[in-house]
C-alpha cells in the first residue's frame, strides 16, 4: 500500500468558482502521518481535519477549500445541489479560538448549513445559526 495525498482546490464562495494555484493536500490514510511526519509536528487540529476531509469524500461529497471577504474556510462541501461550510479545530479552548473559527462562517452570506468540528468533550450553543458538532457526530448531522 502506498500513501497517496489528494489536492483540494480552492472555492470563490461568492463567485461560485474554483481558484487555480495554491491547493491544500490532504493524506489519504492518517497512519501515514506517522511516517511521513514523524512526532506532533503537524499537530491534532491538522489530523481532525484531514479526518473530517476523508468522511466528507465517503460520503459522496465534492470537497473544497473555501475563501470569502479574504477569510479561509476548511470546507465548502457539496453533494445534489446541496453546499454545507465547516470549520475545524481540534478544541475550543478559549474565546479567541471560537471568535478564529467561527468568524469565516459568519462572513458567509446565504443560508447552506455552516458546522464548526471539533473534539470537546461539551457542544457550543449555535452562534448566528452556525452550529457546534463533535467531530464523531458529522456523519449523523449531514445525514440527518
Amino acid at each position: 500500500m502506498q500513501a497517496r495525498r489528494d489536492k483540494q482546490s480552492r472555492y470563490d464562495i461568492k463567485g461560485k468558482e474554483t481558484f487555480s494555484g495554491t491547493s491544500k493536500f490532504y493524506i489519504n490514510d492518517l497512519a501515514y502521518k506517522n511516517y511521513l511526519y514523524p512526532g506532533y509536528g503537524y499537530g491534532f487540529g491538522y489530523q481532525i481535519e484531514n479526518a473530517v476531509y476523508l468522511d466528507l469524500l465517503r460520503m459522496g461529497y465534492k470537497v473544497y477549500t473555501g475563501n470569502t471577504k479574504g477569510k479561509e474556510i476548511d470546507f465548502v462541501a457539496q453533494k445534489t445541489g446541496e453546499t454545507v461550510y465547516i470549520q475545524c479545530s481540534y478544541i475550543m479552548a478559549d474565546q479567541s479560538t471560537i471568535e478564529r473559527e467561527f468568524s469565516p462562517l459568519e462572513s458567509i452570506n446565504d443560508n447552506f448549513p455552516k458546522l464548526v468540528v471539533s473534539i470537546d468533550d461539551m457542544v457550543l450553543p449555535s452562534h448566528n445559526g452556525i452550529k457546534h458538532i463533535q467531530a464523531w457526530n458529522l456523519r449523523n448531522e449531514l445525514i440527518s
